[in-house]
């Protein structure tokens, strides 16, 4: 067995000493029982302590009682309404028991602090008294006892409360599901009937109620004055808009562009697309923000709040639009027919999907009469089905322009025939959702596809190899290659936003509004729990981040060792390598580990992995284990180390590298021999070098029977003294090792440098003895 060298023990004890120091320094807290409880926890001699038990657990039961509360203000609403409670009303609901869970896992992790702390001082006291027993320590112990029992009975209760804000959540969340098909399935009266007509007519006086004195719409004529002034203030900032946007973003004709700058000209006006419609989306969010704060404005706050969340989408569609659809927009390139088909096209989708948000809202407040919403729902189908296939059908002859015409006027002719036969008999609901949702889905992917590819396009200029940003980067030592590599991470990262904000744009009743699709979104990226494991977007975005970036400072660290630290030791490539393998493993490790606490994986949810790993290692792993373990023996005790020369096998190489699991050695014909570590362990291993330590090599020879022996002696020491590979100490020196009747055995030993050379030294060496021997004509063979 070999030890350690005494510098690589320095190193591993500084090493050792800096790891323990911070850890006492930055989880002290965690670490020491004793002192824990001491600065963080209870003085049981001073119950006014501000971080004691008592004056934490006042705060817990305050919001135990509130969420309690709740829960049984969810459960009887789901109870005693079940008939005629509206999605609305279940979607609050639903954001309640949200808020509950998010709540009751803040407390339950609290709580569990304390409830360890108090199990370390427990297990410090013992839980019976000892004979002879200080009073003062069974005084103690009692009043823990008791304080423990305290915090179990609060983390007990958080965890009840969790667990029925789940079942809760599980139960709203079936609601939904069940009233959206009722909806679908819902029949109504056909508006071929005259009974819709009746009912239209006698709904009036409670019609005439919501536009009067104190009804939701009373301010009518002030709101649509609003609506429509926001708009006309939309329409003369939006020239300016793409005014301003075109001086920071020039805008490229592509009817004047050569095929070879086409494409960059493409790429420009895509990035001025974007540009312009998000100062668009600024602008008419500030006009409405402003009609909304004007003293005399006294319109529904609901109103008003469904106009201020769906106006910035409409004015980012309007404002996108505007360089195709605008008097001065791509599409005068186009004929005059479809020119005048498609002029405005962006303001007209920006309308209706204003209006679909107002209709949805009036649905779930309960504004007007049923009757007449369903005759809302039946006029805005119609107009939006019948506009869509007017317009896909003035395509259909300029298929080398629209190539996407005839599949779409299919489509929409399909969804109107289906709409229209839906209204007729009396599924209004039906037509209108189905409508709508081919509204939200044609509205979300035109903008995710015009963010996804403006955001694309915005990396590559600002990242490109001769942009300014490049050239700024450049010499702070970022290559042209990590600029690509942070440009396609980025481009990623948004494409993989994006579609999951498409999904929340396209959910079952969703709303094209900021509000409700950052709801959704949110809803997306907080995720559940699984078998007791939380699992949600955010959480897996965020291991992948922190690994990334350790990755990053964990290669950075090695190379300053290799490079900055190891110059100023003594330390051989051996003991070098086997350092930065120690501090690479045990990097990753803490990783690791950091990643499962971030994940909110513990021991208990581990519990069943372990068990299948211990299967597993019983039947397939034994020598995944085994060559692991050796390699940590190799690592530490170090047998063998990178640049010995070793024969394992009757293969014979250089050790380039020691792993975990194997050990690369490079053979003499330039391949690479990769050795599990068992073998070094297990099997007998022929050692020529220890890291550059001078080797002994011997020849052996026959000369003929009648030769002169002193003479040939001369002649080996001669060629030997010739060499300058061959070392001068210890001298080299022959010998006779055999006799025969026809011939004598003679052998030449001599020592060199490093055994790496050993072939090329005995070539030369062979070389010159045939030449010198050839020349005193005595024969000369080897053994």
């Amino acid at each position: 067995m070999r030890f350690f060298p005494s510098q690589f023990i320095r190193f591993f004890f500084i090493l050792c000493c800096l790891s323990w120091g911070v850890s006492n320094t930055s989880h002290a807290a965690t670490n020491d029982p004793i002192e824990t409880t001491a600065s963080k926890t209870l003085n049981l001699s001073d119950a006014s302590h501000s971080l004691s038990w008592k004056n934490f657990a006042d705060r817990i039961k305050v919001k135990l009682d509130q969420n309690s509360f709740l829960i049984k203000e969810i459960f009887n609403t789901l109870n005693h309404s079940p008939s005629n409670i509206s999605s609305n009303e279940l979607n609050i609901l639903l954001e309640r028991c949200q808020n509950i869970q998010k709540s009751m896992k803040g407390t339950i992790a609290e709580v569990q602090s304390y409830n360890d702390i108090f199990d370390d001082y427990l297990k410090i006291y013992g839980t019976k008294a000892e004979a002879n027993e200080d009073p003062a320590i069974t005084t103690q112990r009692n009043e823990l006892q008791k304080v423990s029992q305290s915090i179990k009975s609060a983390l007990m209760r958080s965890r009840l409360y969790l667990l029925q804000s789940q079942q809760l959540n599980s139960l709203i969340t079936s609601k939904l599901s069940h009233l959206q098909n009722a909806t679908l399935s819902k029949k109504s009266t056909s508006p071929l009937s005259l009974l819709f007509w009746q009912n239209l007519i006698s709904e009036t006086p409670q019609n005439k109620t919501f536009i009067q004195n104190d009804g939701a719409l009373s301010h009518w004529p002030i709101l649509i004055s609003g609506v429509i002034g926001t708009l006309l203030l939309l329409a003369i900032f939006s020239s300016l808009a793409l005014n301003l946007s075109k001086k920071i973003v020039p805008y490229h004709d592509l009817t004047s562009s050569t095929e070879n700058n086409i494409k960059e000209r493409i790429l420009h006006n895509i990035i001025l697309i974007n540009l312009n419609g998000f100062i668009c989306c600024a602008i008419v969010s500030a006009i409405w923000a402003i009609w909304k704060s004007l003293p005399f404005n006294g319109t529904n706050d609901l109103v008003t709040s469904l106009l201020m969340s769906s106006f910035p989408i409409c004015g980012f569609l309007i404002g996108a639009g505007q360089l195709f659809f605008g008097s001065k927009g791509l599409l005068n390139d186009f004929p005059q027919k479809e020119r005048a088909t498609l002029h405005k096209a962006n303001w007209i989708l920006a309308i209706n999907l204003l209006l679909l948000n107002l209709l949805r809202g009036f649905q779930t407040q309960g504004v007007f009469g049923h009757t007449l919403l369903e005759l809302l729902e039946i006029i805005f189908t119609l107009s939006v089905s019948l506009s869509a296939v007017m317009t896909f059908r003035s395509f259909e002859k300029q298929n080398d322009l629209f190539f996407f015409a005839p599949p779409a006027l299919g489509i929409s002719t399909f969804i109107t025939c289906i709409s229209v036969l839906a209204i007729l008999i009396g599924y209004i609901p039906f037509a209108f959702i189905c409508t709508s949702w081919i509204l939200i889905a044609l509205s979300g992917l035109l903008i995710i596809i015009t963010v996804g590819t403006g955001w694309r396009v915005f990396l590559e200029r600002i990242f490109y190899p001769e942009g300014s940003v490049a050239s700024h980067l450049r010499p702070l030592g970022i290559s042209t290659r990590r600029l690509t590599q942070l440009s396609v991470l980025l481009s990623g990262s948004g494409n993989i936003f994006l579609f999951f904000l498409f999904i929340s744009i396209i959910q079952e009743n969703g709303n094209v509004n900021f509000i409700d699709i950052g709801s959704r979104l949110h809803a997306l990226f907080v995720g559940n729990s699984i078998y007791g494991i939380p699992f949600s977007l955010d959480t897996i975005l965020i291991c992948l981040l922190f690994g990334f970036i350790a990755s990053y400072l964990i290669r950075h660290c090695r190379e300053w060792i290799r490079t900055q630290f190891f110059p100023t030791t003594r330390l051989d490539i051996g003991a070098q390598t086997s350092i930065l393998s120690i501090f690479t493993y045990c990097a990753w490790t803490l990783v690791f580990l950091s990643i499962l606490t971030i994940a909110g994986l513990s021991v208990q949810n581990l519990t069943w992995v372990v068990s299948a790993l211990s299967v597993g290692i019983g039947f397939g792993l034994q020598s995944i284990v085994q060559n692991f373990v050796s390699g940590i023996i190799l690592i530490a005790e170090r047998p063998v180390r990178v640049g010995d020369i070793v024969e394992i096998g009757g293969a014979k190489g250089d050790i380039k590298r020691i792993s975990i699991r194997a050990t690369d050695i490079n053979l003499s014909d330039g391949s690479t021999l990769i050795v599990p570590n068992s073998q070094f362990i297990t099997s007998s291993i022929k050692n020529d070098t220890q890291a550059g330590s001078m080797s002994s090599i011997t020849l052996n020879f026959q000369i003929p029977i009648e030769a002169d022996i002193e003479k040939a002696t001369a002649l080996f020491m001669e060629v030997a003294a010739q060499r300058p590979e061959i070392l001068s100490k210890p001298t080299p020196y022959t010998t006779v090792s055999a006799l025969s009747s026809t011939s004598i055995t003679m052998g030449l030993t001599f020592n060199i440098a490093s055994a790496r050379n050993a072939s090329n030294v005995q070539s030369l060496i062979l070389f010159d003895l045939f030449r010198r021997f050839h020349t005193e004509n005595i024969s000369l063979t080897t053994v």
